[in-house]
């Protein structure tokens, strides 16, 4: 899973082609130039066109979007450009710290925020379900705080487009 992560920031970060979960560019893995060489005769990932999750950080008390997430926001409306694109699922979360009713507020910022950058990114605005929990869930049954608390859980819901005749 690390590594799986890892090649997805990798990804990220240097513009590679990520393929079937292995990044492919010009040269050595440790040795990647900025722009991926093409890789002839090979079609688009099947995976781009399935239902897919990924979380979106924040930093503490903040709705803002950090750089980062808005590279992961780029990526995943890239991802599916071209999908016929279902119910878009975005949960906004928060830790337990302040109050329940600020940390339920501050949630759904996170959550609009989100949806709002992806439907920025391309997405389509109307499929858009959005909740927050606030600190729900937040602290452990033993009383230990849930750790990274800030951020949002994003599905999105997508299916290969109908064949054309």
């Amino acid at each position: 899973m690390t590594l799986s992560l890892n090649l997805r920031r990798t990804q990220a970060r240097i513009g590679g082609l990520l393929i079937g979960g292995a990044l492919i560019c010009s040269g050595a893995l440790s040795g990647c130039s900025t722009t991926p060489r093409p890789v002839a005769g090979m079609a688009a990932p099947s995976m781009a066109c399935t239902d897919f999750n990924f979380p979106i950080y924040f930093e503490k008390g903040s709705d803002q979007l950090t750089a980062a997430a808005q590279q992961t926001i780029s990526y995943s409306a890239a991802r599916v450009k071209g999908c016929v694109i279902g119910p878009v699922n975005v949960l906004g979360l928060a830790d337990a710290d302040g109050p329940a009713h600020r940390n339920l507020v501050l949630s759904r910022k996170r959550a609009d925020m989100v949806a709002a950058a992806l439907a920025k990114a391309g997405l389509p605005s109307p499929k858009f379900d959005i909740e927050a929990l606030g600190e729900s869930g937040a602290v452990t049954p033993s009383g230990e705080p849930e750790p990274l608390r800030r951020r949002t859980e994003v599905v999105i819901h997508a299916s290969p487009p109908a064949a054309r005749s």
